[in-house]
């Protein structure tokens, strides 16, 4: 009789079956590990740690180096970032901290960020900090989770939270964005000089009233696009008039410049926080029957891509975030590579950019 008809006739199919099933999917499931790659380079499991930690410390051939590689990629081979940590103090992930992760500019710096550190051998760790800060917690999620180095994007409490939360922060920090911590590593983006020009560049057009549309959670006369505001009309003699926000939303911007313009009808330009505002502005004025440009010119702050399709096309002050990007994981890893180095700060300048919305 044959070892099937023999099951067949115990019953034991199913068992066996099954008993096969757990033999593939375990097979299936076992990762390659140091060893395998080890035996398929034929060398010893301390120089496969050594050539896949990129650690030049020690002599070892190119010619080896090149086959272990070799053999880890063809065994699709992963290292372990847990054991990696024990043995090197290194987690090879980023903290990247932000607020409001539904802005559309948060999000375009998010993905340059990460196509910036793509060819890098770290991920990045994303964390919305303001509002983990918010709560009442001595130490937030995002303080508890081990990483290499922190990136801080328009959140400038954030580094003296985590330097109390972690008895001096050991973490390499840099900041960078609108908002920045002076004592530290950061590339900042001077939002005064951009937002001078670009009311400038409003009264230059003949415009004499002049609105800002700002959240209430902003709203701080010394803010730099605020102070911008009030400075450059002061200079030209002109009063100002604030539009205030319930939130950083297009539809808390459209319902506030709907009900502001109601009742104003002389305003002839709007200035906005953020591109996201402008664009409930931009329909605001729109559904109120305006021409934008001709009769309420208006201009945005960031610099986002959708801004150049509205009709009219948005003016805008773009950020440099492709430069910020750049220089902030530069710095990160000169700080990880040598905590010793002098601070690296830089400063840089948005752009302009005028369009159909601000010109009659």
């Amino acid at each position: 009789m044959t070892q099937m008809a023999q099951l067949l006739d115990t019953g034991r199919t199913d068992r066996l079956l099954l008993h096969s099933m757990r033999i593939r999917t375990t097979d299936q499931a076992k990762r390659p590990t140091r060893n395998d790659v080890a035996r398929e380079a034929n060398v010893s499991g301390w120089t496969v740690s050594h050539v896949l930690n990129d650690d030049h410390s020690v002599s070892i051939s190119e010619e080896t180096r090149i086959r272990v590689w070799e053999a880890a990629r063809q065994l699709g081979y992963r290292p372990n970032n847990n054991a990696r940590a024990l043995a090197t103090g290194r987690t090879s992930t980023v903290g990247f901290w932000m607020c409001f992760l539904y802005s559309q500019y948060r999000a375009h710096v998010l993905h340059r960020m990460q196509n910036v550190m793509k060819g890098s051998d770290f991920e990045l760790v994303i964390r919305d900090v303001e509002d983990e800060l918010s709560r009442r917690s001595d130490q937030p999620n995002a303080f508890k989770i081990p990483v290499d180095g922190i990136i801080a994007l328009d959140t400038p409490t954030a580094g003296k939270r985590l330097a109390r939360a972690d008895n001096g922060m050991t973490a390499p920090f840099v900041s960078v964005g609108a908002f920045w911590a002076d004592d530290g590593d950061y590339v900042a983006v001077d939002l005064y000089a951009g937002s001078v020009d670009a009311v400038r560049h409003l009264v230059e057009t003949g415009r004499r009233r002049i609105a800002y549309v700002v959240p209430q959670t902003d709203d701080d006369p010394n803010e730099s696009r605020h102070l911008a505001y009030r400075t450059v009309l002061a200079e030209a003699g002109l009063e100002t008039s604030i539009i205030r926000t319930d939130g950083v939303t297009l539809s808390g911007s459209y319902r506030a410049v709907t009900d502001f313009l109601g009742s104003n009808r002389d305003i002839d330009a709007i200035f906005c926080h953020n591109d996201d505002m402008a664009f409930g502005a931009h329909r605001a004025i729109t559904d109120l029957g305006f021409t934008i440009g001709k009769q309420v010119a208006l201009v945005g702050c960031d610099g986002i891509e959708e801004t150049e399709y509205l009709s009219p096309p948005l003016s805008t002050i773009v950020q440099p975030v492709d430069e910020m990007c750049e220089l902030a994981w530069e710095f990160l890893q000169n700080r990880i590579n040598d905590p010793s180095i002098p601070l690296q700060q830089r400063t840089l300048k948005p752009q302009l950019v005028v369009r159909a919305s601000s010109q009659r």
